[in-house]
């Protein structure tokens, strides 16, 4: 898409990152390009785009990586699956249907298909009635963002796939599944109904593993690793990689987790144990083997330590940092977020903030992305002072803050309001931003 070329080469020359490269070219251009930028890739990752495209594309895909993919890298990819988009099928065919035979915009193609769904409901229709979860997946598209929809669901390609269709898949690609990237899925009895559990570890091999935990749990969308010739660790390999790796606390806030969200539903720990093991969790990042030390310290055997850090680092308490945070350069990251930080002021559209220290983001309000810049250049400044540059920021941009989706005129009430979340910032999100390299 050249406009999305062209607006990433733009934030990136604003921001003065030199070292990402963006190229307007189609996957099976790319796959067969002589360029030395397109060659020897350790990682290639696909978001949104696998189960969007024709059959001819995941092929073009498919040749990239096995002729760019070094060996040992690694492939990531998400998409849509089976069994839980089976009731979904009709319903977008339907809505492709309505936009082949219109010649108006995708989100009024939207807007002319949910009608007719709706109508369908309303009348009781036979498809509707034997598929009784399809009401709910109406009222909840009618709640969600119109260009989101037109994207998932008026492509041609639009075809979920099950997981042993995409094991086939990447197998032509020289590479072979290892795991889900979300860290609970790897696990039956976290991602399974313990009745199901025993159906799960007798399957023959990890493809019928995978797809019964797919059946168990109704999934209807993946986020999974392949690596092209993957080498298993052996137990106490393992626990040495888990024990050296480098976590840092991401939660923005002190207040002790009540609950982890799993496939299964809600696992809520022990409270005593849980504020016992974040007060061990400093906010410096921290060695595996420091974690699990203060979870056993926290009254955990070694087995639960580490599935309690699993589970931080499942729920985004705790997610890995670089091993060089002490020395790796800040100021590229600093410029980015000052950028991100600007743009915010014209429009909601860029919400996360680069972490030198992770070597990854954070997600970033946009209250605090907006009077965040004020503090670095007034740090001694009180908060009311803060909040009225804020509001004086917005509006020289001709934006302002929204309450409900209402502007909110800059007074001494609104100014209160915002001085307060400035407040609440600052003794709590402010000091990680910095502990993470934000800031």
């Amino acid at each position: 898409n050249p406009a999305h070329v062209a607006e990433a080469r733009g934030l990136a020359k604003r921001a003065g990152i030199g070292n990402v490269t963006f190229f307007e070219m189609s996957f099976g251009d790319a796959a067969v390009s002589s360029r030395p930028e397109l060659a020897d890739f350790d990682i290639v990752a696909l978001h949104g785009v696998y189960t969007w495209v024709m059959p001819e594309v995941k092929r073009q895909i498919l040749d990239f990586i096995r002729e760019k993919l070094v060996s040992g890298g690694l492939a990531y990819v998400s998409y849509n699956c089976m069994p839980g988009w089976a009731p979904v099928g009709p319903m977008q065919r339907l809505l492709k249907e309505v936009d082949e035979r219109s010649t108006r915009q995708s989100v009024a193609v939207i807007d002319e298909g949910m009608e007719l769904l709706k109508k369908l409901v309303d009348h009781s229709s036979a498809f509707i009635a034997h598929n009784p979860t399809i009401k709910s997946r109406i009222e909840k598209m009618g709640k969600q963002d119109k260009v989101y929809l037109a994207h998932e669901f008026l492509n041609s390609g639009w075809q979920p796939i099950y997981i042993t269709d995409a094991m086939n898949d990447f197998a032509t690609a020289k590479t072979t599944y290892v795991g889900s990237a979300s860290i609970a899925e790897n696990r039956p009895d976290l991602s399974a109904p313990r009745d199901l559990i025993p159906l799960i570890r007798n399957a023959p091999d990890i493809g019928m593993q995978e797809l019964l935990k797919d059946y168990a749990i109704n999934k209807q969308f993946r986020r999974d690793i392949y690596v092209k010739g993957p080498q298993r660790l052996n137990a106490r390999e393992q626990r040495q990689r888990l024990g050296e790796m480098i976590l840092v606390k991401t939660q923005m806030s002190d207040a002790v987790p009540e609950k982890f969200q799993l496939p299964i539903g809600e696992l809520k720990p022990k409270p005593e144990i849980m504020a016992e093991l974040m007060k061990g969790i400093g906010p410096k990042p921290m060695t595996g083997d420091e974690v699990i030390a203060a979870a056993i310290k926290a009254g955990l055997k070694e087995p639960d330590a580490i599935l309690y850090l699993l589970l931080l680092v499942n729920g985004g308490t705790l997610l890995p940092a670089r091993k060089d945070y002490e020395t790796v350069e800040r100021k590229p990251s600093h410029q980015l977020n000052a950028v991100i930080m600007d743009m915010s002021l014209s429009a909601d559209s860029h919400r996360f903030l680069a972490s030198p220290v992770m070597g990854s983001a954070i997600g970033a309000g946009f209250v605090d992305r907006v009077f965040a810049p004020s503090i670095s250049a007034s740090p001694k400044a009180n908060d009311v002072a803060i909040a009225e540059q804020a509001f004086d920021r917005l509006a020289k941009a001709g934006q302002s803050f929204r309450r409900e989706g209402k502007a909110i005129p800059k007074n001494d009430q609104n100014v209160r309001e915002i001085a307060a979340a400035v407040a609440e910032f600052r003794k709590s999100r402010l000091s990680r931003w910095q502990e993470l390299g934000v800031f």
